[in-house]
């Protein structure tokens, strides 16, 4: 046998030259950075040598030396085997054939190791199947010891085998928030997760079989969520639906199809219960996601004036203690924001009579929008002009292909919408906040006479409107007015909005 050629031969000729040859050639095989693998086999065949030069340190008919010819045997076998899998475990061979399952690669590693030890026992005399039999009662205490053992891998393999989980899945392993993760690794006795908050968990393979498990990336990495909230009475679902689901579209990690949708999931003592339901594909965010939604939903609800009802309780009080309520309530309430003033701000409103802007101010309203949501878009109807008190916006504009182009970042005091705004036409770019931005929104019915006896607003407007188009231009080199001079543009415009105003 090749075994017992190797034990009778010079340990220089076999462990030396047969281990560093291998170790050579495998590690010209693999890719570069895959060559630390070599040193497990390296380590092994210097082993075999270390064992073999040791034997002769040692009478020949002391149990030492036959230890030490089991340790040189089993260190050669295990040093081919360990190559092997590192040669077929490779991205040489794995770009070509499909690796196997982890858990599959340690079982057929484990067989082999043992086939290697069993053949190793016989190469130095010892029969295997004596030490089996010898004792029953050892092969039932261990039999019972490893029922455990057997069961977990047994489990694993069922696992793998009926593709029910695999690495980088999203589950649900057990109840509570903690109970979620993403299974980094599965060996033969255990799962390894990892939950949001980065915690590992690991569960036994034979719990996690008989456990009902929830895979959300499976069959697809679809998966729905839902999203609750409590709305009062008086505004009717079908205001709550035309005010949630264009707040939530374009939120990131909410997919566009399957389409949002929005049901009346109940009913309490201070409103009504809704939920929204929306689609994912990162398992991962889920938590970033839905807080994103519910940042999104308190935005729009607040700019519709809606308020999340809450639990109260009325308590009445008689005697003296009404009487200085009362007195305490007829205090004075605070006076409301002074819209005209903080219109007057803007740079284009600059030179307006106060008694103008407080007209303007009675029709003006406050809106404020989440970082990320878009304010005005593209080839939507247009019939307000905005004035950024606050925060960032980035205007983009689509191309021919659909593509946005940024095209500049306003700050505080700038005006926008004004295109479609005075030209009657639809927005010709998108908005989008940067920042939380609170906005003064003005009505173009509001604008009418306020234009006719303004000449300064009406020219500063259409130079706001005129230098806009110029970057519209630049940005997507195609504008038809790009070669007319800057004030022939605002006579032309100046003169569209005269004629828009005049119908």
């Amino acid at each position: 046998m090749v075994l017992q050629a190797l034990l009778k031969a010079p340990p220089a000729v076999y462990g030396l030259a047969i281990g560093t040859l291998g170790v050579i050639v495998l590690a010209l095989l693999l890719p570069s950075r895959e060559r630390r693998f070599v040193r497990g086999p390296l380590v092994m065949f210097l082993l075999y040598g270390a064992a073999r030069q040791a034997v002769d340190l040692f009478p020949p008919t002391d149990v030492v030396p036959k230890l030490l010819h089991f340790m040189a045997a089993f260190a050669w076998c295990a040093a081919f085997i360990r190559g092997l899998f590192v040669l077929f475990s490779s991205e040489r061979i794995t770009r070509y054939v499909r690796p196997w399952p982890k858990i599959v690669r340690d079982i057929l590693q484990g067989v082999l190791y043992v086939g290697a030890g069993l053949v190793s026992l016989r190469a130095v005399g010892v029969e295997p199947g004596s030490l089996l039999t010898t004792s029953a009662l050892l092969t039932a205490v261990v039999g019972l010891s490893l029922q455990e053992t057997l069961g977990n891998l047994f489990a694993g393999l069922a696992l793998q085998s009926q593709q029910t989980i695999a690495v980088g899945d999203w589950v649900r392993f057990a109840d509570g928030p903690e109970g979620v993760g993403e299974i980094i690794e599965i060996n033969w006795r255990a799962t390894h997760f990892l939950t949001v908050a980065r915690v590992q968990v690991v569960v036994p393979n034979g719990v996690l079989a008989r456990s009902t498990v929830s895979n959300y990336s499976r069959p697809t990495k679809l998966a729905g969520v839902r999203t609750e909230v409590v709305l009062p009475y008086a505004v009717s679902p079908e205001r709550v639906r035309a005010l949630v689901l264009p707040a939530i579209h374009g939120v990131d990690g909410v997919m566009p199809e399957p389409h949002p949708f929005v049901l009346v999931s109940g009913f309490n003592d201070y409103g009504v219960a809704y939920s929204v339901r929306y689609c994912i594909t990162e398992y991962g965010r889920r938590d970033l996601i839905e807080s994103a939604v519910r940042q999104r939903l308190l935005y729009a609800l607040k700019r519709a004036g809606v308020e999340i009802p809450y639990p109260f309780h009325q308590v009445d009080f008689v005697g003296p203690a009404a009487a200085k309520l009362a007195g305490l309530g007829a205090s004075s309430a605070p006076a409301d924001s002074d819209l005209a003033a903080r219109l007057g701000k803007s740079e284009v409103f600059r030179g307006v009579d106060r008694a103008a802007l407080a007209r303007l101010g009675e029709s003006a309203h406050v809106a404020l929008y989440s970082p990320g949501e878009t304010i005005i878009r593209q080839g939507d109807p247009g019939s307000e002009l905005y004035v950024l008190e606050r925060g960032e916006v980035e205007l983009v504009v689509g191309n021919e292909q659909g593509m946005p182009v940024r095209v500049e970042t306003l700050g505080p005091g700038a005006v926008f919408g004004e295109a479609a705004f005075l030209t009657g036409g639809r927005r010709v770019a998108t908005i989008v906040a940067l920042s939380e931005c609170e906005v003064l929104g003005v009505p173009k019915s509001a604008f009418h006479d306020l234009l006719e006896k303004n000449q300064a607003l009406s020219e500063r407007l259409t130079q706001v409107l005129a230098t806009r188009m110029d970057l519209l231009s630049q940005a997507l080199h195609k504008a038809a007015e790009t070669g007319l001079d800057e004030d022939r543009r605002s006579d032309m415009l100046f003169e569209r909005i005269r004629q828009f105003f005049g119908q």
